[in-house]
């Protein structure tokens, strides 16, 4: 008999996050958002156009670029970020805090996305939530 992948009461996305994200403004250099996620030992960062999340970019991003040779002191994260919305536009795909690890794993692998946003009850941005986070509150919760 195979086991439900369902979780009775379901481990809260809250709880599994990473809060307080790595961010960089998106004025900022590329060599900015390594910089910060270096220091906040984050594989992502999230680009903040003042108090609007403006894009994420990840460490493979940057890689990419470094590996094309692109300067990262005169990159611009305007002209390389991928912009979103909070509307569930990838790659800033998002999540309420109050969610459920299964239920964030299937909005990721619905999105072909390895980490998504957690927002709170007024939209804001609160934290992320990667595969391997939301993997481990639901082995937590089954």
């Amino acid at each position: 008999m195979m086991e439900s992948t369902e979780q009775v009461a379901g481990t809260r996305v809250g709880d599994l996050m990473v809060p307080d994200p790595a961010t960089v403004p998106y004025e900022g250099t590329m060599d900015d958002a390594l910089s910060s996620m270096v220091e906040r030992d984050r594989s992502s960062v999230l680009v903040m156009d003042g108090g609007r999340l403006a894009g994420m970019i990840g460490d493979a991003d940057i890689a990419r670029l470094i590996v094309k040779g692109v300067d990262l002191k005169r990159a611009l994260v305007r002209d390389f970020v991928t912009a979103c919305i909070l509307t569930g536009n990838q790659p800033c795909v998002q999540i309420r805090e109050d969610d459920t690890a299964i239920n964030a794993l299937r909005v990721m692998d619905s999105w072909t996305a390895n980490q998504i946003v957690v927002v709170n009850e007024k939209d804001e941005v609160v934290g992320t939530i990667s595969v391997l986070d939301a993997l481990k509150g639901w082995k937590k919760g089954v």
